[in-house]
């Protein structure tokens, strides 16, 4: 009897083995078969086209797209001649933002506290217009250059002096350079305009206007 019943035993183990198997089975194929269609989903099917544009698997995290240069504002023929005169501005901003600086940190006399507050206004307009127009430079699709030794080179200006500066040197050779990039920057308005491209033609307008009240600021120190 023992024997039996540990046979039987068994063969109920061996039942119950054999039914939770077949329901793992019966469970496991939605699953497989939805497997299956993503995977034919994700491959090409033979002759299928790769639609314009979309990237391949070796080109993932490249982004260039050539469509892109289309989207510049301005025609290619033209970007050159109104470059030249975005660039020139930026480095003669640079170079008047450093003197402006240098002026109102050595700055002594009399006039120091009015000419210091002035000194640093005008840097902190230098400074904006210059970013402004570089990154004028960047929508029409060139590089500016920005780098000292560019400023050193191109800006036309004379050297600036070194050590402490009286408060009369400053009016006279701070008005001297703003005068001259002013001029510089009103034949640039007419430029651009004449070039097709009003929007930087209006940029050196608000650049020129604010240049001009500077040197009338300074101007009348002397008058």
């Amino acid at each position: 009897m023992k024997i039996q019943s540990s046979v039987e035993t068994r063969n109920t183990l061996k039942m119950y083995v054999a039914g939770g198997l077949c329901a793992l089975a019966l469970m496991a194929q939605p699953v497989l078969a939805q497997n299956r269609r993503a995977a034919d989903t994700n491959q090409p099917r033979a002759g299928a086209t790769t639609e314009p544009g979309a990237p391949s698997g070796s080109q993932l995290g490249n982004y260039r797209n050539e469509r892109a240069d289309a989207w510049i504002p301005l025609e290619q023929e033209k970007r050159q001649a109104i470059n030249a005169d975005l660039q020139a501005t930026v480095v003669e901003l640079l170079e008047l933002f450093h003197d402006a600086k240098q002026s109102h940190w050595n700055l002594r006399g009399p006039l120091y506290f009015p000419l210091h507050e002035n000194l640093q206004e005008y840097a902190d307009t230098y400074r904006k217009f210059a970013d402004l127009l570089a990154e004028r430079q960047l929508q029409i699709g060139i590089p500016t250059d920005g780098r000292t030794s560019t400023i050193v080179e191109t800006a036309n200006l004379p050297k600036f002096p070194g050590g402490f500066l009286s408060d009369r040197q400053v009016l006279d050779i701070m008005t001297e350079r703003i005068f001259t990039i002013a001029k510089r920057v009103r034949s640039r308005v007419e430029s651009t305009a004449k070039n097709g491209d009003e929007v930087t033609s209006n940029k050196f307008q608000d650049l020129s206007y604010e240049l001009d009240k500077q040197v009338w600021q300074f101007r009348v120190h002397m008058q």
